[in-house]
């Protein structure tokens, strides 16, 4: 099984952020989706399951939607999701944003970890491990940097309106 990790400092203490990521309508201030959640009024839940319009690498010509399963929320800590789309069923995708105090406790870890498996067979993952892995670590990079800075700058200045 494969795993890309991006990994941010936040400048607001723990319980500001986990509060601000775990909010539903929150998602497309800081994620790559286009608007906001609707249909849940409180804080994700294991079993929620949302359908998002989202842009990706290719803003400009590929929007399409991704349909999410919230499996687990261990509060303050991480949100499990898996993503049902077609293509990452198959890969069986599924994505961890995990929150750490950090020493000064007036500042937050995030990490972002993507799972996915291209198969178990010894070529497939001899494959992921010396090409796939490495070039998506790559491109996975900037986008999560992206959302990170735009979480970031959601929760360390609130009153600020954040634009895509």
């Amino acid at each position: 099984m494969g795993v890309i990790r991006v990994r941010a400092r936040i400048r607001a203490p723990l319980p500001q952020v986990w509060e601000f990521l775990i909010k539903p309508e929150h998602m497309h201030l800081w994620g790559p989706f286009t608007r906001p959640v609707i249909g849940i009024d409180r804080p994700f839940e294991a079993g929620d399951r949302v359908t998002l319009d989202r842009k990706d690498f290719f803003d400009f010509f590929w929007h399409h939607s991704q349909v999410l399963l919230v499996e687990k929320v261990v509060p303050y800590h991480s949100l499990h999701l898996r993503d049902l789309s077609p293509g990452a069923v198959r890969m069986n995708v599924t994505v961890i944003v995990s929150v750490e105090e950090t020493a000064d406790r007036e500042a937050t870890w995030i990490e972002e970890a993507i799972f996915y498996s291209l198969g178990k067979s010894r070529v497939m993952q001899w494959l992921d491990r010396s090409l796939v892995n490495p070039v998506l670590q790559l491109i996975a990079r900037y986008p999560t940097h992206k959302a990170f800075r735009r979480l970031r700058a959601s929760v360390e200045q609130p009153h600020t309106p954040v634009s895509s």
